[in-house]
């Protein structure tokens, strides 16, 4: 009985689904042509054909202007005249140079800080200026004003004949400050020194490696205290023990900052040190001069202002704690500037040359 009833229910749901299958299929059918009778018969249009294409018929008007796709020439604009002439004659004829020059070929030098003009006279626009005994390419002179015309870093310039010579200006070097003397190498077994890049080809090429170094590529002395070189800071160096000496050459990174700012934080930085090695005597070691091709490609690195800088570090000075040794006197030309013999890079020494470095600490090692 099971039996038929289940096959009599399932005879009964196929008729069923049948015929809604059949319903839907005709349903679908029935909309498809509601849906093209109104296509072909209500929707507006011209013809059959057209209804997917229509376009609103333009006017007399509209068609006077061109197709959007077409190209449409340039307006061709007619010089106005007026009285005769054209705006053409309007334009305003070049203004002679009232200068004539001597053309020259000769190599000069800056004699002090000077202007550099767009004209050869006081009348002339500032455009940079030079630096003392920096080094001047002279390719022409005034004829009316005898200033000279000078390649200004690839530009004409001009500046005054009075303060450009022959010679470079023989330089007083700043003089190192305290009571130095020979010693030899162990004097600096107990030795820390504060540097940046230069103090790090120091600690690897000037056989100095008895010395305990603090130095760290790009330092300037506002981030001694607050950086550290690989996790070692400069005040765990200060308080594992107390050092014998204390060298400190921090500069040339400092040279795009204003001179009161980093004179400010070289002297709050000599006071730290101060403060934690009370007994220790501290060596100020003067920035290192550049080359002079170093400062034609980086004019705000000059000589001139290094100058400036280590003679107010050697004010710091008192000859008993804090010493002020100057190592230019072995690096420099008679110009005042890095010999390019002992550059690497303009800035940078060779190999070669922290060699003449370790020598001067030999010979200037602190004497109380």
């Amino acid at each position: 009985m099971a039996k038929k009833a289940l096959a009599r229910n399932w005879r009964v749901n196929r008729r069923i689904l049948g015929v809604t299958v059949c319903v839907l299929f005709a349903t679908t059918i029935v909309l498809m042509a509601v849906l093209c009778f109104w296509l072909f018969f209500w929707m507006p249009g011209d013809a059959g054909n057209d209804i997917m294409l229509h376009k609103p018929k333009k006017t007399e008007a509209e068609e006077l202007f061109p197709d959007d796709e077409a190209t449409q020439a340039e307006p061709v604009t007619i010089p106005k005249e007026e009285d005769g002439k054209t705006e053409e004659d309007d334009v305003p004829e070049e203004v002679a140079d009232p200068y004539t020059y001597t053309d020259l070929d000769m190599t000069l030098y800056a004699q002090t800080s000077l202007r550099v003009r767009d004209q050869p006279s006081l009348d002339g626009g500032k455009i940079g200026g030079l630096y003392r005994n920096q080094v001047v390419k002279a390719t022409g002179v005034c004829n009316e004003t005898g200033w000279y015309r000078i390649d200004y870093y690839g530009s004409t310039g001009y500046a005054s004949n009075d303060y450009l010579a022959l010679e470079p200006v023989e330089l007083e070097i700043v003089q190192s400050v305290g009571s130095f003397g020979a010693v030899d190498k162990s004097f600096y077994d107990n030795v820390l020194f504060i540097g940046d890049s230069l103090t790090v080809g120091l600690s690897m090429y000037g056989n100095l490696k008895n010395a305990t170094y603090f130095c760290i590529n790009g330092m300037g002395a506002s981030e001694a205290l607050n950086k550290d070189m690989s996790g070692v800071t400069l005040d765990a160096l200060l308080g594992v023990r107390q050092y014998d000496a204390v060298y400190i050459m921090l500069g040339i990174n400092d040279m795009g900052s204003k001179r009161k700012s980093y004179l400010s934080s070289y002297s709050s930085l000599v006071s730290h040190v101060q403060e934690k090695q009370p007994n220790a005597g501290i060596v100020i070691q003067s920035i290192l001069a550049v080359t002079s091709s170093y400062t034609a490609e980086h004019p705000k690195i000059n000589n001139d202002e290094i100058r400036e800088r280590n003679t107010r570090l050697a004010e710091m000075a008192d000859g008993e704690h804090i010493f002020y040794l100057d190592l230019n006197a072995y690096f420099m030309d008679a110009a005042g500037n890095l010999q390019e013999s002992q550059a690497r890079d303009g800035l940078h020494l060779k190999t070669s040359s922290y060699k003449i470095w370790k020598e001067a600490l030999l010979a200037n090692g602190i004497v109380r």
